[in-house]
Parts: structure tokens; C-alpha cells; sequence
């Protein structure tokens, strides 16, 4: 494993909680160091009725991996989105991003075992599909040392938990989760193109990066997507052979989030 991280039993802590990073994004000031933040949320009772040692699980060994560190980015963008006017499922989509960029075994999951089970044309997926990722994991040397049984199964729950949260996959059935036809929003296919600009890829880079990968999308579709999209979204994407570029009408990811909000609402007063 040199070189690599080792996956991690963290999923277990907390899926997508979409509930409660909502909430803490709320309560959340902008610049607020980690600590301090954690320290508010113990002393102010912000989770409501939560065990002390769920919300210091839920602030200290999910959010603030997720969203603080290694600084705040992840946060101001959330706490951004969350507050605009953008349907929903936008929200869900930043979750994915910045959950799968902090934990290895959640991206290599998605990306490695559930869009290939989707391509495949399964329907369902359950707790042995993902006991088996685990199992060739484990020898490829992903871990590092074995899970018992009991681990290995809370860990399948929690993945596929997230799946179910951020809209790839409906509620269990006789122990199996219905595979969902998911498309990303155009808005979140705007956002995270600004945010890969803005984290200094080039503009070719952006349509090979890898994040893509985490919403089913590969260069072909996404290019097909972004040409869809139009300027009214705020980019207007150029190609000339493998050559790609973007013209933006916001000068930062909150810029753009302010002005996709607003094309929102115009729509929905539309209507």
C-alpha cells in the first residue's frame, strides 16, 4: 500500500446525514475554526436530543472531515447551495463529492463496484455485493488487516445507506436496495466544473477528471451534457477536436450558485 490510502471503517460513523449536515451547515459561521465549532455544537445542544457520543461521531469524525479539512472550501460551498434556491438533489450531489474525496473506499466503491453493477443492467443491489468488494479489497492489500464479519456487514450497510440517501438507490427490500435511473443536474454539473476550475485544473482537465466518475458521467456524455446546458447556466463550453474550453459568466463557485439560484426562481415564478 505505499503510496496509497488504506480503506477505513469511517462510513460507519454516518452515511450521507443529510439531516444533520444540513443542520450543522445552518449553524455553522463562516471562518469558524473546527474545534470551536465542535465545542458550539456540544455546548448548544445543535443536533437536538442526539447521545453526546453521537454528536461528537456525527461533528468530529464525519463533518468536519468532510467539510473543515483540510480548510473550510468544502463547508462555504455547501452552506452556499444550501441556502439558495437550487433543487435539492444539488445539495446531495456536493455531499457525494465531498464525502468520496475524504474516504477512499467510499469513492473506489461507487466508481469500481456500483456504476459497473448499474452498466451491467442489475436492478438490485445488497449487502453480499458489497461483501465481496470488500473481500478482493482485502486482497489487493486495501486494508490493513481483515474485518470481522460484524464490521465487514456495518460497513456494507453504510455504503449502501449513502447510496440510498443521495438518490442512487430506493429503501431496502428483503434486504436489497432498488438501483434508481440517476442523472446528474445540469446545476450540479455547472457547480463542479467551477469547482475543479477554481481548485486549478485546466479546462481539458476538467472533463477527464475523475470526479466525474462518482455520477456515472465519462467525457463522451459529459461534453453531449455541457453543450446541452447552454449559456443561460452561466458557461459556455467550446471544443475543437480534444481541445475543450470554458467561458464563464460567474467569476467564482458562490457567483455561480447565486446566479443558477436565481434562474431557479425566475423558472418557478414562470410557471
Amino acid at each position: 500500500m505505499s503510496g496509497e490510502k488504506c480503506y477505513t471503517v469511517a462510513i460507519i460513523k454516518g452515511a450521507a446525514l443529510l439531516e444533520e449536515t444540513r443542520t450543522l451547515l445552518y449553524h455553522w459561521r463562516f471562518g469558524e475554526p473546527p474545534e470551536d465549532f465542535a465545542r458550539r455544537v456540544e455546548r448548544e445542544g445543535i443536533l437536538g436530543k442526539a447521545t453526546a457520543r453521537r454528536v461528537r461521531d456525527t461533528v468530529r469524525q464525519v463533518f468536519i472531515p468532510r467539510y473543515l479539512k483540510p480548510n473550510d472550501r468544502a463547508a462555504r460551498v455547501l452552506k452556499i447551495a444550501l441556502e439558495s434556491n437550487l433543487q435539492p438533489e444539488v445539495f446531495k450531489e456536493l455531499v457525494l463529492l465531498y464525502s468520496a474525496r475524504n474516504d477512499i473506499l467510499l469513492r473506489e466503491f461507487i466508481v469500481n463496484e456500483f456504476w459497473p453493477t448499474v452498466r451491467r443492467g442489475k436492478l438490485f443491489i445488497d449487502v453480499s455485493t458489497v461483501l465481496s468488494f470488500l473481500s478482493q479489497a482485502l486482497v489487493d492489500g486495501k486494508m490493513e488487516k481483515p474485518w470481522s464479519n460484524q464490521v465487514s456487514k456495518r460497513v456494507a450497510n453504510g455504503l449502501l445507506c449513502f447510496l440510498t440517501e443521495v438518490g442512487f438507490a430506493r429503501a431496502p427490500a428483503k434486504g436489497r436496495r432498488e438501483l434508481v435511473n440517476y442523472r446528474m443536474s445540469d446545476e450540479g454539473i455547472c457547480i463542479l466544473a467551477r469547482i475543479l476550475k477554481e481548485e486549478g485544473v485546466s479546462d481539458s482537465g476538467i472533463v477527464d477528471h475523475e470526479d466525474w466518475n462518482l455520477f456515472g458521467m465519462e467525457r463522451g456524455g459529459l461534453l453531449f451534457r455541457f453543450h446541452l446546458i447552454g449559456e443561460e447556466m452561466g458557461l459556455l463550453v467550446q471544443q475543437a477536436g480534444s481541445v475543450v474550453s470554458f467561458n464563464w459568466r460567474a467569476n467564482s463557485v458562490e457567483d455561480l450558485i447565486n446566479m443558477l439560484s436565481k434562474n431557479r426562481q425566475r423558472q418557478r415564478l414562470s410557471y
